[in-house]
């Protein structure tokens, strides 16, 4: 059908598939952060001024073909009015010329490009957003809605999470959802995004300029559901779905030839034929907890922590103490309160913007340690050093303050922005695996991530083992340690950087390395010979 080829040439234009990410780490990405929509609203102010003048110079060309028509039916109707038709030769030869020559400048006419606007058009096509920017958009709201546990229609009607939106999603937009799971054979999912489709059809009040030039048609929509269905084997679904479809269209050959052969594959067909196993949902919550709500329940032996001022892990400290919130004991995480000014966060922020790529991994135990985009990590971000300016001085200052640690063996800042659905899967930071720890290589003992803006829903961070969600608090820095005080791997700090549902989000995180840190944070039996360390363990105490 014309609306599936249409379909399939504006979605995979330009396409890559999934394995091809990798090779454009240095494209924008742009649903990876919010940094570039300005950029990209900008871009359509522009093409939609060239839109406008196109339209107007084909309102002009077409205006000189009406008016090139009206002469020419005007000349019929005066050769037609003489008695003698054509006796005057002066009448044939200028209706030969005419027919000889005019003609072949009305083609030439017709053929003639209307001003500069599609080369310009042509020029911008390169600044567009690209394929797999679709495939990071697509992925970001199927993971946003596989952690938050939302349904399909809700988000269509933007009620996210249990908070109602003036914002929804128009046909078009579920269907691409819905037949990008196609192509990944996630068809329960599938299912449910176009099922929003049709039903934000039945609810629209007006059609997009696209839905107007390509569709979809409830017809459409209908075939495709049942479709869908016939890959989970649910053939009555399936006939319902073609049936309704042909009350749309019942003129469709097509249409009916699929639904005449579903009718004579379903007489054939045991009832308990098995449907085919839908894994994607089972996966994704497995990598993406729900708990990112924040809605689970806290151990007993978390609930009942408690605040203080810390005034023990620097001298400078009896003048100005660090407002900490001691979130867990083992391993060790606080909430360090007032770190950063709004003042230093928004420098940070608009220093930043013009500098961010895509987030890239490394594995260091690897031969290479070449770096690479990839989707579990959604996020653009920058490296600045601590002495990059007075304000991560500042910053790094106060930091080995209220952790009593030395920022001389630490690595750059990196500033991090998440956009749509930007996430962050279970992870743990430190780098080196079991076999190569205490080979005189250096690790990462401990994160600290500070809060540089609100976020409005969504975009907290996941400790798994603990069953503890942070959310985003502006000016605050949340800081625990990777490795236990042993210096092995400590499984308690697996995190997960959930995904934003509203808002934009920006962090900048510091790794402070174990290298370095032997009188501030030496080895000792367990954490309860913390009152032995220099750094913010003591607070325990």
């Amino acid at each position: 059908m014309l609306f599936s080829r249409l379909v399939l040439l504006g979605m995979l234009f330009l396409s890559l598939s999934f394995g091809q990410l990798r090779e454009n780490d240095a494209q924008q990405r742009f649903s990876r952060s919010v940094v570039n929509m300005d950029d990209m609203l900008n871009l359509e102010d522009d093409l939609v001024t060239n839109l406008e003048k196109l339209a107007e110079a084909l309102s002009r060309k077409a205006k000189i073909i009406k008016w090139g028509v009206f002469k020419m039916m005007k000349r019929r109707q005066e050769y037609k009015s003489f008695r003698e038709l054509f006796a005057n030769p002066i009448d044939t030869f200028s209706l030969i010329r005419h027919m000889q020559s005019d003609w072949l400048m009305w083609l030439v006419y017709l053929k003639m490009p209307v001003g500069q606007e599609l080369a310009v058009l042509d020029s911008r096509m390169p600044l567009l957003p690209k394929y797999f920017d679709f495939i990071d958009a697509a992925e970001g709201i199927r993971k946003m809605q596989a952690t938050y546990q939302m349904f399909s229609a809700d988000i269509a009607n933007g009620l996210l999470d249990g908070v109602q939106y003036n914002s929804s999603l128009k046909p078009i937009d579920c269907l691409a959802i819905g037949l990008h799971l196609m192509n990944n054979s996630r068809w329960f999912a599938a299912e449910q995004w176009i099922g929003a489709s049709i039903e934000a059809y039945d609810q629209k009040s007006s059609q997009t300029e696209m839905e107007l030039l390509r569709g979809p048609k409830m017809a459409d929509l209908c075939r495709i559901l049942g479709q869908v269905q016939m890959k989970q084997r649910n053939h009555e679904g399936a006939l319902q779905a073609y049936q309704v479809a042909l009350k749309f269209s019942p003129h469709d050959p097509e249409i009916y030839e699929e639904y005449r052969i579903l009718e004579k594959r379903d007489l054939t067909l045991s009832d308990i034929e098995p449907m085919e196993q839908d894994e994607d949902n089972s996966h994704e919550r497995l990598v993406l907890p729900p708990c990112c709500s924040g809605r689970c329940a806290v151990p007993r032996n978390l609930s009942s922590l408690y605040c203080v001022y810390n005034h023990v892990t620097s001298p400078f400290l009896q003048l100005a103490p660090i407002k900490t919130e001691i979130l867990s004991v083992d391993p060790f995480v606080v909430l360090l309160h007032d770190m950063i000014s709004q003042k230093e966060s928004t420098l940070i922020r608009n220093s930043s913007k013009e500098h961010m790529l895509p987030s890239a991994t490394t594995d260091p135990d690897a031969s290479d340690t070449e770096t690479q985009v990839d989707t579990y990590r959604t996020s653009k971000s920058v490296w600045y050093s601590s002495d990059f300016s007075d304000t991560t001085k500042k910053i790094t200052e106060r930091l080995g303050d209220a952790t009593g640690l030395d920022m001389n063996f630490t690595e750059f800042y990196q500033v991090i922005n998440y956009g749509l659905g930007g996430f962050f899967e279970t992870h743990l930071d430190m780098l080196l695996s079991e076999k190569n720890r205490f080979n005189g290589t250096g690790d990462r003992i401990a994160t600290t991530l500070f809060y540089l803006n609100e976020v409005r829903q969504g975009g907290g961070t996941y400790f798994a083992r603990l069953n503890l969600t942070v959310f985003p608090q502006p000016g605050s820095a949340l800081f625990w340690y990777n490795l236990d005080t042993k210096g092995n791997d400590h499984m308690g700090s697996l995190h997960t950087g959930c995904p934003v549902i509203v808002g934009s989000k920006w962090v900048m995180s510091k790794w402070i390395n174990d290298m370095g840190q032997e009188f501030t944070r030496p080895c000792v039996d367990s954490s309860s010979s913390s009152k032995e360390v220099l750094s913010a363990e003591r607070l325990i105490i």
